[in-house]
């Protein structure tokens, strides 16, 4: 397992092998699942208030990267609900009776209406990523010109 320290102050990303997941995540605000796996990494009391997790890792069905009681009183968001529905990390929970389609907020929704968004410091937010690629160009254009703006990153032609 990897943990990455995020220092803002110097603009970088540390990424730090760790062998206690459940310590790591228990001191973690971010935390990013990028796995294929079919069995749950992170556990619903490993998580502290005020946590935000992307589960991003490979879609399928049967893909499980969070355990579905994670979901019950979390703020749960995702880029298509049909398609998370089949093959994202919110299979599992509506699949166990944790949450219902419905209450999965779909993140352009979430832009549109700020009322869609956290609602208190404390909220457990989880954002299931199915990869809607004109959502992610979008995002990656961003990231690109805010780079660009503070003269950070590294232009590579390919």
């Amino acid at each position: 397992m990897v943990a990455g320290l995020i220092d803002h102050r110097l603009s970088k990303v540390e990424f730090t092998g760790v062998t206690d997941l459940p310590a790591a995540v228990q001191r973690s605000r971010v935390i990013v699942t990028a796995t294929p796996s079919t069995k749950p990494l992170i556990q619903a009391d490993w998580v502290q208030p005020g946590t935000h997790l992307n589960a991003i890792g490979a879609d399928m069905e049967g893909k499980q990267e969070l355990d579905a009681k994670l979901f019950q009183g979390a703020q749960a968001y995702t880029d298509d609900v049909p398609q998370a529905s089949e093959v994202g990390e919110i299979q599992n929970p509506i699949k166990a009776g944790v949450i219902k389609p419905e209450q999965v907020v779909e993140i352009g929704n979430s832009l549109l209406d700020p009322t869609l968004g956290r609602h208190d410091a404390n909220a457990i937010t989880i954002f299931d990523s199915t990869g809607i690629a004109l959502q992610d160009l979008a995002a990656a254009n961003l990231a690109f010109v805010r780079a660009k703006e503070q003269g950070v990153g590294t232009q590579v032609d390919l």
